[in-house]
């Protein structure tokens, strides 16, 4: 889920808040911001809490550690310092017993140690409101799959995708044009130059079509593009190692693979679009690998 990387702080505190209510029911208490700040966004009646924290990116993967390190040590600090604030939220029924730190992604194994050695910091300060097993803990959007793709669908139920204008196909670059032109050449079906030109025209339209909705996408349904981003950037991973290697396909056959896993990736993603616009979404994207790199064909010899 790494294309959830780069939600702003609120985008991402809002995001977990969700998926936290979704995860937990009834048990989750949410703190508002407003009213002093107690270094955490919600804790559960089962005596789990939660700090979220997003760092502004892009960042190398060093100091993303550092700025979640410097951000746990921080919030650990306040559920130490806090306990008179911390003992009235709590009301003396609720323990925390693990104190977590959710992420949109974490890539540096050096975090889940420094957390261990917060566990022995809060430990160690023998608090009325920590139980006296509580683990620091990190986690991610990984840990709550299922509960992050029901908030996801729940939007997808209300997300309507605006009516496209004509296509605008002056703003491609003919070079773009020319490679995706040679690349169909050697898919036996498009030979002639006639049936060539016409697939790549509706090629074209769906390539400026599934910009416009992806960034119409990105703009009003956050979660979604970030989760369609991260599939569609893993399928071109597997384009680049693994779909090149498999040369008893041939053009056509490869062709319509790459399709038909491309409109899996995007279904997966928005189960609840329509189909025009899931194919819409699913053929911009194979348009624009072949006017790159990732998509190519071997080519076939003569029988």
């Amino acid at each position: 889920m790494s294309g959830l990387i780069g939600l702003s702080g609120a985008e991402w505190q809002d995001l977990c808040i969700q998926v936290l209510r979704v995860h937990h029911g009834t048990d989750l208490i949410v703190v508002p911001d407003k009213g002093g700040d107690h270094g955490l966004e919600a804790y559960t009646l089962t005596g789990h809490l939660f700090q979220c924290y997003s760092p502004q990116e892009p960042l190398a993967t060093q100091k993303r550690y550092e700025k979640q390190r410097e951000k746990t040590t921080e919030d650990v600090g306040k559920f130490i310092t806090n306990s008179a604030k911390l003992k009235r939220l709590f009301g003396g029924h609720v323990k925390i017993n693990r104190w977590i730190i959710l992420c949109p992604y974490i890539d540096s194994k050096d975090l889940a140690a420094h957390c261990s050695s917060q566990t022995a910091r809060i430990r160690t300060a023998c608090l009325e409101y920590a139980d006296p097993n509580l683990h620091v803990i990190c986690q991610t959007m990984e840990d709550y799959e299922f509960s992050y793709k029901r908030v996801v669908n729940g939007f997808l139920s209300r997300m309507h995708l605006p009516p496209l204008g004509q296509p605008d196909y002056s703003t491609v670059d003919s070079t773009q044009v020319s490679t995706m032109r040679d690349k169909l050449a050697k898919v036996p079906v498009l030979a002639s130059e006639e049936s060539r030109n016409n697939y790549i025209r509706r090629m074209l339209s769906y390539y400026l079509s599934g910009q416009d909705f992806r960034a119409y996408i990105k703009d009003h349904y956050t979660e979604i593009h970030a989760m369609l981003e991260s599939q569609l950037d893993d399928l071109e991973q597997r384009l680049v190692m693994e779909f090149i290697l498999d040369e008893d396909v041939r053009a056509a056959g490869h062709l319509k693979k790459v399709v038909e896993e491309t409109e899996k990736r995007v279904r997966s993603c928005a189960p609840d679009s329509s189909l025009s616009d899931s194919r819409t979404l699913a053929y911009g994207q194979v348009a624009d690998w072949l006017m790159r790199c990732p998509l190519d064909f071997y080519e076939e010899a003569a029988s």
